[in-house]
């Protein structure tokens, strides 16, 4: 049932821009950290990491029993 979850969480994000998955892991406050630009940081983001990242935060979002 978790991995069923999971799967339709993973659907769900990657549909979503590179951009749009860091605005929402960073709780959609603009951060930059060590880039100079938003863009920049999208452009040096390591996309599977990200994608991965926001699949177990979405998960462990859902209420139980899940």
């Amino acid at each position: 049932m978790n991995d069923m979850c999971k799967d339709s969480i993973l659907i769900d994000v990657l549909a979503m821009g590179t951009g749009e998955i860091l605005r929402e892991l960073d709780g959609n406050t603009p951060s930059t950290g060590l880039c100079d630009s938003f863009e920049e940081r999208v452009a040096l983001t390591d996309r599977d990491f990200v994608v991965d990242k926001l699949v177990e935060k979405r998960f462990e979002e859902l209420p139980e029993p899940y």
